[in-house]
């Protein structure tokens, strides 16, 4: 592909050449030579890359893609010069960066941009009294440029009159490559001496009398020990300069331009201005005030299957990725209703914008007062560019409109600067202060009220916990356990709630004795107690779903037990939230009728108080589970085709400690980390680095999984404590519209947390649900939600164990399990960066040089294990990672047959998309079956035009199949319990059909009792 050097201003002299960058963004990343030119002399060339899957993972993996290395700017630096912009935040890495960054972090947070609103609103009265009467203006200079400028003077803490070389400054350090600009090199020199003159006659100022401003904040930190040297603090001032200033210039300057340019968006602004907040994310989106910046590789890798070596320049264009069609419906368009909008205008990962927040709120008041003011402003000829690859920004820019009288300044005095963090309590709530359990106004009736629960994996006991508070509100003298604690001690009085989930049609761990004993149980000992029951599951396990609540549900009525209300079913594939609160409302209403108390909305005392710390902790392991740190012998890709385009399976090998042993069939349970950079994102939200230390203080008796009044940094909280990408329930919603004032922003949550809103046209089914949006995700699209951190801590709930089942043998590895994992990573369906399942990325990134993770043995407590006679013929299903299990029972064949024992035939039905992809530990099935240790039947769905699947080889197999089901054989499925696991049941009804002589009922009738006998087995996950 021959495209021009896109590092050079000419091919940007008329705007964005989009078509350009689209050419390249199909291809990225392109390889660029770099040749000499008038104002340049050449250089090594650089990759630029355009996509926006690729832009992302640059801009998220500073350990690859350096910012320090090179800089940022894609020429080549002098090394004096280099040194010198390493110096700036922008050219830092973590660590560095994040402690640099740490120091204004909590300056930039929304919650303290939104306590600026008042100050920002009359700037923009102000800047629009200036300009109103005129009629015809300069748009660039006297209002997109005027109004970051007063924003900036109060940010900086320094005079509003000062404003003006603010701007002189800036254009010099923006403009000194520009032809055009009338900069000489002695020139800028002098202008860039000034300018840093200037802050340091500031930063005395600030040093002898600090003030609530940025640079008080910035002058009086220390980093690394002491405080900032003059060099770091001229830089520092540059680069909240330019920060603070030109890119709030282009977006509003763009903004008009844009409206000028399509009118039929102008109108449907004008006719609805809650618009604006969307509008301006297009704003962004199509014309991103920053087009490119430069990364270093640090080491090789590979980006989009070209390989990318150490010390490769790297240009990641926003430009191009924000019109990348994959991501965009109708990218060219300028839609100003556009949702979702994730675009990178603001950049992505460490280096994200800190002052995104800012830019917008500015943007947002000033077009408010601007349009409501003049509402036929416009662009009124042409506007002249800057010439610039780097900023996407404008000299000049005419406009007219009808004049108007001043109004004045507004009525209420700004304040001159942002205090430096923010209270805690939502707006529309007094601050949360008494540590008690529930409020003094509760209903205290005393009633019993025993809450149980059945779990494996967290959903249920977070279920059953919120129920315990609720019923603490209501004034129920209350108690919380497991179900296995009143196996056969339940009361015979008063309520029971009791939320339980299924395990692959099998009681949760903590449920089986309950389970065991309600089974047996007769007569009717519970006559005199009232209960409801709530079950969680997933409808992909279609046979099992909901099996335990209901023999629970059946069982309690049996013994006599009356039904308050009748039994819900969360469902982890649906709306589990919207399910959740169908239940719990008529529940505690059909409670109230029966005491004759009209319960209202239950109230909890806020459960943490967050106190941040100057030092730091030894890290302490969190684990509940028993876990042991067991270290990673092996890890290495399975697949062979490009992993960028087809996925990723890693073959994962752990070394187990000494005492600890498994057997074939068992589960290994993985603790997992948060990554690095979703800990930072969820960081930084709040204006804290990740490693700042704090302690949790209990406000109530309530129990938590959180470390209370331990030392930790927010990072280990945040990573080792926490689910974060869960999909927000409805109550988390409403808790975000009680920390919100903007009158754009809080119907739009409250919308979305709406009750009675569970059908398939919903707001929370279509914009949370569907797209699997957390509260980051929410936090990050609301910016004017001014949550505070420890109401989002309350919120959240413990990072839970994944399993995976074992796919090895004791036999063959007795000291190493091993495990197949499926990596989840692909474009977030709430269309903000990247999704990447937490475990199965924390286990691909553990190298096999030492590092750790923290695990258990779980047995899986069913039948799901190769029969005790090694000579039962054995059937195996499993497409994908659902070889894993199979893979440890063909080990353990193998080692008995090598033993001396006899082995029964066996048949494995394995699939994959196509023999040079995915074809999972092929060498060694293949050898399994030429050492006759299984027949081997592989299933390739995309080798060929007609896609062919495990069912489809069992019924290929219909005789031989069969045979062996006639001589007791037993068959196993592991995989997709939605799709593959019915459709395999299906397949085996018709193999008995065809050749056992059965009709369709008979053959279907003959399957269930392979499943009743205990002769069809499953271990089967739901898709979601």
């Amino acid at each position: 592909m021959n495209l021009p050097d896109i590092a050079a201003i000419e091919p940007f002299d008329h705007g964005v050449p989009f078509d350009m960058l689209a050419e390249m963004r199909r291809a990225s990343p392109v390889w660029i030579p770099e040749p000499a030119s008038e104002h340049f002399g050449g250089g090594p060339g650089y990759w630029a890359v355009g996509r926006h899957a690729d832009v992302t993972h640059v801009a998220q993996n500073p350990q690859w893609f350096s910012s320090w290395l090179g800089g940022t700017t894609v020429r080549e630096q002098r090394p004096k010069d280099l040194e010198q912009l390493r110096l700036m935040m922008q050219n830092m890495d973590p660590p560095r960066h994040s402690k640099m960054r740490k120091i204004v972090n909590r300056a930039f947070t929304p919650q303290v941009i939104n306590q600026l609103q008042a100050s920002i609103e009359a700037h923009a009265r102000e800047v629009v009294d200036a300009i109103c009467e005129k009629g015809e203006i300069d748009f660039l200079t006297e209002a997109a440029a005027e109004m970051p400028l007063l924003v900036l003077a109060d940010i900086l803490g320094v005079p509003a009159q000062d404003r003006h070389k603010l701007f002189e400054w800036t254009n010099a350090l923006i403009a000194f490559e520009d032809p055009d600009s009338g900069f000489d090199r002695k020139t800028f020199r002098e202008l860039v001496l000034e300018m840093f003159a200037y802050a340091s006659a500031r930063t005395l100022e600030k040093r002898a009398q600090p003030t609530g401003d940025v640079w008080s904040l910035v002058v009086n930190a220390e980093f690394e020990g002491e405080q900032l040297s003059k060099a770091q603090l001229d830089r520092f001032f540059q680069l909240l300069m330019v920060a603070g200033n030109e890119t709030t210039r282009n977006l509003i300057a763009h903004g008009l331009m844009l409206l000028s340019t399509y009118p039929e968006q102008r109108r449907k602004l004008m006719a609805d201005l809650s618009l604006l907040p969307s509008a301006i994310e297009e704003m962004l989106r199509f014309a991103p005030p920053v087009i490119q910046f430069r990364r270093t590789a640090s080491v090789d890798t590979e980006l989009n299957g070209r390989r990318i070596r150490a010390g490769d320049k790297v240009l990641i264009c926003f430009a191009a990725a924000n019109r990348d069609e994959t991501v965009f419906d109708r990218p060219d368009e300028f839609d100003i209703t556009r949702q979702p909008n994730p675009h990178l205008a603001f950049g992505n990962g460490t280096h994200f914008c800190i002052g995104a927040n800012l830019a917008r709120l500015e943007a947002r008041v000033f077009f408010t007062e601007l349009l409501t003011r003049l509402p036929d402003i416009e662009v009124s000829g042409p506007a002249i560019r800057a010439r610039s690859s780097f900023i996407n920004g404008f000299k000049h820019m005419p406009a007219r409109f009808t004049p108007a009288p001043r109004k004045g300044p507004l009525a209420h005095a700004p304040s001159p600067s942002a205090p430096l963090m923010a209270a805690s309590a939502p707006p529309d709530e007094p601050p949360r202060a008494a540590p008690t359990d529930a409020p003094a106004t509760a209903p205290r009736h005393g009633t019993p009220m025993l809450v149980l629960y059945g779990s494996n994996f967290g959903t249920a006991e977070e279920v059953a916990h919120k129920l315990a508070v609720d019923a603490r509100g209501h004034g129920f003298d209350t108690s919380i356990d497991e179900l296995d604690a009143y196996s056969g001690q339940l009361p015979t009085s008063g309520y029971l709630l009791i939320v339980c989930a299924t395990y692959n049609g099998t009681p949760p761990d903590n449920a089986r004795a309950f389970i065991r004993w309600l089974d047996g149980a007769s007569g009717t000992p519970l006559a005199g107690l009232r209960y409801s029951v709530f079950g969680c599951g997933n409808s992909d396990w279609a046979s099992t779903f909901q099996a335990i609540p209901q023999r629970i549900d059946a069982g309690l009525a049996r013994l006599g037990a009356q039904r308050v209300h009748p039994r819900g079913e969360g469902d982890a594939k649906d709306d589990f939230d919207g399910c959740l609160d169908a239940w719990v409302q008529p529940t505690w209403g059909r409670i109230g009728n029966d005491l004759g108390i009209e319960f209202g909305k239950p109230v909890a005392g806020a459960l943490y108080g967050i106190e941040v710390l100057e030092t730091k902790r030894a890290r302490a392991f969190t684990g509940t589970f028993d876990a042991r740190p067991m270290r990673v012998a092996v890890n290495h890709e399975l697949r062979t085709g490009p992993v960028q385009e087809i996925g990723s399976t890693r073959h994962i090998e752990i070394e187990l400690p000494a005492d600890v042993s498994y057997r074939t069939g068992d589960h290994l349970g993985v603790l997992p980390r948060n990554d690095e950079t979703l800990v930072q994102r969820a960081a930084a939200r709040f204006g804290l680095a990740p490693e700042t230390v704090i302690r949790i203080t209990a406000r109530t008796h309530r129990e938590t999984f959180l470390p209370v009044n331990e030392r930790i940094t927010l990072g280990e909280l945040l990573a080792d404590y926490v689910e974060l990408q869960n999909v927000a329930t409805r109550a988390q919603i409403r808790t975000l519209a009680a920390y919100c004032e903007c009158p754009f922003t809080r119907p739009r949550l409250e919308a979305l947390a709406a009750d009675g809103q569970t059908g398939e046209n919903g707001p929370y089914r279509a914009e949370v649900l569907s797209r699997r949006r957390s509260v980051l995700d929410l936090l990050d699209t609301f910016a004017a939600i001014q949550l505070p951190l420890d109401a989002y801590l309350e919120m959240l709930p413990p990072l839970s164990p994944r399993f995976y089942s074992i796919a090895s043998s004791p036999l063959h590895a007795p000291h190493r399990c091993s495990l197949t994992v499926s990596v989840v990573a692909g474009p977030a369906r709430s269309g903000q960066g990247r999704y990447e399942g937490v475990c199965s990325n924390h286990l691909a990134r553990r190298n096999d040089d030492g590092d750790v993770v923290h695990a258990f043995v779980r047995d899986p407590q069913t039948a799901f294990r190769l029969p005790a006679d090694p000579r039962t013929p054995i059937i195996m299903i499993g497409p994908g990672t659902g070889l894993a299990p199979f893979r440890g029972f063909l080990q353990e064949r193998a080692a008995q047959r090598a033993g001396g024992q006899a082995i029964g035939e066996a048949m494995l039905f394995f699939g994959c998309r196509h023999p040079e992809q995915d074809y999972l530990y092929r060498s060694e099935l293949q050898a399994f079956a030429r050492d006759g240790i299984t027949e081997l039947h592989v299933a390739f769905s995309r080798l060929k035009a007609r896609k062919i699947y495990v069912q489809d080889l069992l019924r290929e197999q219909c005789e031989r199949v069969w045979s062996l089901l006639a001589r007791g054989a037993m068959v196993y499925v592991c995989g997709d319990a939605s799709h593959m696991e019915p459709d395999v049941r299906s397949a085996l009804a018709d193999v008995t059909r065809m050749c056992g002589g059965m009709n369709d009922e008979e053959a279907r009738a003959h399957v269930d009792s392979l499943v009743s006998g205990g002769r069809y087995l499953v271990d089967v996950w739901a898709t979601g």
